[in-house]
């Protein structure tokens, strides 16, 4: 029982912003053995998001598990059902994502197929993690035709914009590129990687000023081990540049 208040707690602090609470919290949860589902995965996003790959990997099969045996009982009030069905598609989407951070592309890859296979409906989230992966193995057109995908879904992803602008950005279609960046910042001004890429393209267009600008305001974003840059190579931008 109290593995599982000291997980509610958690999950309370980290709604609130808290995070260095939520994270005591939750590790008070885990030397309890707690069951609490969410706990386990809010606190292994944590460290997914902090650079622990090995451990959050850990604790998402360990809520994997909870979650799925959870799924076999028969009482069941609708929002405990809802959040046991979110729980089924958001817990593989973060275990992709962690493969990826490992360099596992091939198990990355293969965790979201099999989503997509069991699942008539995954989330734009889903699609455009799962398009990004495939440009990383450099198939194009499978990368396009999930972030369209995605798009369609929601316009207003601006993750899917991004994902588009790097596609270009990898085929040398700077025009391209560029407009889908853009449409990106517009969606979310705060898009870490595609204010980066911009600054990658108005450099290479010899925008110095312009590039500049664009990896100030970069580093001025929230930068987690799931962006696609880090701060060392943004201020490493910073100083060529300067």
């Amino acid at each position: 029982m109290k593995g599982y208040i000291y997980g509610f707690l958690g999950n309370g602090h980290l709604v609130k912003c808290n995070r260095d609470l939520a994270i005591s919290y939750f590790e008070k949860a885990l030397s309890y053995n707690t069951k609490n589902i969410l706990a386990i995965y809010n606190y292994g996003l944590i460290l997914l998001q902090d650079g622990n790959f090995e451990k959050a990997l850990e604790l998402f099969f360990k809520a994997t598990e909870l979650n799925d045996k959870k799924a076999k009982r028969k009482s069941f009030v609708p929002t405990a059902l809802n959040r046991t069905i979110l729980l089924q598609k958001n817990i593989p989407l973060a275990i992709a994502s962690t493969y990826w951070r490992l360099n596992d592309m091939d198990k990355a890859i293969s965790t979201l197929e099999d989503l997509r296979k069991k699942y008539e409906y995954v989330s734009p989230n889903t699609l455009v993690t799962l398009g990004y992966f495939y440009l990383l193995v450099k198939d194009y057109e499978k990368a396009k035709e999930l972030s369209l995908l995605a798009i369609n879904d929601d316009e207003s992803f601006s993750s899917a914009w991004d994902n588009m602008g790097q596609i270009y950005l990898e085929q040398k279609d700077l025009k391209a590129a560029k407009e889908n960046f853009l449409k990106a910042i517009e969606l979310n001004p705060k898009s870490v990687d595609s204010l980066y890429h911009l600054g990658i393209i108005e450099e290479k267009e010899n925008n110095k000023d312009k590039a500049l600008e664009y990896f100030k305001k970069s580093l001025d974003c929230n930068i987690t081990s799931l962006n696609t840059v880090t701060k060392e190579t943004i201020n490493d931008k910073i100083k060529q540049l300067t």
